[in-house]
């Protein structure tokens, strides 16, 4: 269901709806019944007609980068989707997958502008852990560790609002991504987790592209560029376009043959896996209630525009003046420094 598609649904409901309250209004008694009834089917098939198309395009887009590595046919599926969606909700939840898509597409500096310009009252707040761990998984690969550390703060943020039973799924996150910026002074740890969240055989060609993407940059860390070049050459040799493939061959030192490294036949079905990185998890969730507004405590957002005026903008932390600027529309805000960021914000001031 595009835009137009759905302001007709609603002007056809509306209408309905307006006859079923005429017709209360003159048989209340015997046709209150069947007025609450049309009503409520009207409601349900707009539900539908929303939250249907939605799944199909989350298993195409997750098939097509998870399955098939044609990440250029999952972005622009997603760009199609997010140009059409019938709510501005709708649209907001889509905006996550267009920013995901431009990440695989190895579309980094792209991919954190998107994923900032999702509203986050907009969605449910389970959502914000995916779009700050995957702004943090940009800013890495664009050795950002600014913005890294900033999105990592995020999920912390974010995980104490969740509902529980997901504090195992940002808690991953969060131990993939410390693990990741900790690299360089602790590489067994890091070996570790990596190991733990990707070496298994789910039936995702993406696992094991992130497994020896990942584990790589350990052995770099290390270096032993033999073993670091084997695993560039699964990568490179299985990846396509997927972007584990395109950093892969930046680093590629060449001691290995590529050929020899192409991935056997999978043995096994993809299988639902409880946390990686790169096989996306919107559609395990069960939030289908994502469409509808969610309203996020403002403490550490909406609240910051009214906070500015109260305290000297230097005092501000560079989280809280990205904040502030990205409630103003500040273009290019995530990309400043603090002393860039108070200068626009005095700027708009006068």
């Amino acid at each position: 269901m595009n835009k137009k598609q759905y302001r007709m649904t609603l002007i056809v409901f509306g209408i309905a709806a307006i006859a079923a309250i005429v017709a209360i209004s003159i048989w209340f008694n015997q046709y209150l019944i069947w007025a609450f009834v049309a009503v409520s089917v009207g409601y349900i098939y707009i539900r539908y007609k929303i939250t249907t198309p939605l799944q199909r395009f989350s298993t195409k887009f997750n098939m097509l980068v998870d399955y098939d590595l044609d990440v250029e046919n999952a972005l622009s599926l997603a760009k199609e989707q997010y140009e059409n969606a019938p709510t501005e909700q709708v649209e907001q939840l889509l905006g996550i997958y267009l920013g995901m898509g431009y990440y695989y597409n190895s579309m980094y500096d792209e991919a954190i502008k998107t994923l900032n310009l999702v509203k986050l009252n907009k969605v449910n707040q389970v959502y914000h852990i995916l779009i700050h761990a995957f702004t943090a998984y940009a800013a890495y690969e664009l050795n950002d560790m600014e913005n890294f550390d900033i999105a990592l703060e995020r999920i912390e943020t974010a995980k104490l609002r969740i509902n529980k039973k997901y504090f195992a799924f940002a808690s991953s996150y969060q131990e993939i991504l410390l693990a990741m910026k900790n690299l360089e002074t602790n590489p067994e740890g890091y070996r570790e987790v990596i190991e733990r969240n990707f070496s298994r055989e789910d039936g995702y060609i993406s696992t094991r592209l992130v497994y020896n993407y990942r584990m790589a940059l350990y052995y770099k860390a290390v270096g032993n560029i033999e073993e670091m070049d084997k695993c560039f050459a699964r990568v490179i040799a299985n990846g396509k376009n997927h972007h584990t493939a395109i950093r892969s061959k930046a680093m590629f030192k060449g001691s290995v043959a590529v050929e020899d490294y192409v991935f056997a036949e999978a043995s096994s079905e993809p299988q639902d896996v409880e946390i990686v990185e790169e096989p996306l998890q919107i559609d395990q969730l069960d939030e289908v209630e994502v469409i509808e507004e969610q309203t996020l405590d403002t403490e550490l957002f909406e609240d910051e525009v009214v906070k500015k005026d109260a305290k000297d903008l230097s005092s501000l932390s560079v989280a809280e003046l990205r904040d502030i600027c990205r409630e103003k529309g500040v273009a290019g805000y995530y990309k400043m420094k603090k002393s860039e960021l108070i200068s626009e914000l005095e700027e708009l001031d006068k």
